[in-house]
């Protein structure tokens, strides 16, 4: 055999050299998971919290108009008031869930990059253990095949010797 091994060594194991890049990439798209998780339930809580403040309001208009005309000018003042820092937090609440959803996005998008980078250098390590696979078989089939080139060298010099003993006893 060629380099003093033979076909019954164990056979190379694959190695793929950016192995370490890509276990960083998988690392950082778990973060970027992490990160868009997050996103997501801040975006909600401002949702919920958006409904909460309606129902507010809404609660509070309604008790206004159905005490606009028994309630003296001093109270119906008070709910004006109350109402108008319910629509001020509603329109805080609104700011909070657009800059939310714009950090959605933005982790959305960052996610979906590292997301590609990782399946890329996936992608690569697959076809490169192909091509190592491929390169196994060859060369265990080209040991295959010199190894019975030889048996059948061998098989050739004992007959042609057996034909000359059998030709020199005669």
């Amino acid at each position: 055999m060629p380099g003093g091994g033979s076909f019954l060594d164990m056979p190379p194991k694959f190695e793929f050299r950016l192995q370490p890049l890509l276990d960083r990439r998988k690392i950082v798209e778990e973060e970027k998971q992490g990160n868009f998780a997050a996103c997501r339930r801040s975006v909600d809580d401002c949702a919920r919290e958006l409904a909460r403040l309606g129902d507010t309001r809404r609660h509070f208009l309604k008790q206004l108009v159905e005490t606009a005309l028994r309630c003296p000018t001093a109270d119906i003042l008070l709910r004006h008031a109350h109402l108008r820092c319910v629509e001020v937090a509603i329109d805080d609440a609104r700011h909070r869930h657009l800059e939310a959803e714009a950090n959605l996005e933005g982790a959305r998008q960052e996610l979906i990059s590292a997301s590609r980078e990782r399946r890329l250098l996936e992608k690569l390590k697959e076809h490169r253990r192909w091509a190592f696979e491929a390169d196994q078989a060859r060369r265990e089939e080209r040991e295959l095949d010199e190894s019975n080139a030889r048996c059948y060298d061998r098989s050739i010099s004992k007959r042609l010797a057996t034909r000359r003993a059998e030709g020199a006893a005669r």
